[in-house]
């Protein structure tokens, strides 16, 4: 039986994918649109958890926006936010035919919803996490487009599909097909887009797509990752 980490077993199908069909993925830096004369000052945090990225966001920043969901995070100072295949992402053994299933054809999304009890730098002190900060209008066009990736029932309320793959977590039924053009990555770079954050989405498939734009970012325009003074 193989036992892969969850983020990393999708490795081999992506890589023999991108090999076929790519040349390479070129990535820009980001930067800040104008939204108005609006300081950024609303943290929002991105996740590197190697094949897959998640962006965090204060749950009382969020609680306006997307409130069915975080009261379901009510003790959690932040909540994490992924999108992905509904069978590989939900599934406890992660195997190479389920990655390859997940990239070679469209297959249904999930949302994996998840509390972070702290500072998300510090929840995750091993892993790369990215700061950057947006405006309150660009902070509340990110949460609305996340509010409407939600697949709902006819009362309106998120159709959760089970357990998450943490204590503090949950899955929801998600709109939009998985597949190699359009992976969890994919998904980050397009709600960053909505937070007025200037990043490619095209051929951003992998984690380091979008994160070598961050990093490009956080040394050419550190304004967008350092508090206001």
């Amino acid at each position: 039986m193989q036992n892969h980490n969850p983020h990393i077993a999708m490795n081999a199908g992506i890589i023999i994918l991108l090999l076929v069909f790519l040349n390479g993925c070129s990535s820009i830096g980001i930067k800040e649109q104008n939204r108005g004369q609006e300081e950024a000052s609303f943290p929002v945090y991105v996740v590197n958890h190697g094949m897959h990225t998640g962006v965090i966001v204060a749950r009382d920043h969020a609680v306006l926006d997307l409130p069915i969901i975080t009261d379901a995070f009510v003790h959690s100072r932040y909540i994490e936010i992924g999108w992905g295949d509904e069978d590989y992402y939900q599934s406890k053994v992660k195997t190479s035919g389920l990655s390859l299933q997940a990239v070679l054809y469209p297959t249904n999304s999930v949302l994996h919803v998840a509390g972070v009890p702290i500072d998300p730098e510090k929840h995750y002190p091993e892993i790369e996490v990215a700061k950057i900060l947006v405006t309150g209008a660009g902070l509340k066009s990110m949460l609305t487009h996340i509010s409407k990736t939600f697949k709902r029932d006819t009362r309106g309320a998120p159709l959760t599909t089970g357990k998450g793959l943490h204590v503090h977590g949950l899955f929801y039924h998600a709109k939009g097909k998985f597949h190699v053009c359009n992976t969890c990555n994919t998904w980050t770079a397009e709600t960053l887009k909505k937070a007025g954050i200037d990043v490619s989405s095209f051929l951003t498939i992998t984690a380091d797509d979008i994160m070598d734009q961050i990093r490009h970012s956080r040394k050419n325009s550190p304004r967008l990752t350092s508090s206001p003074q």
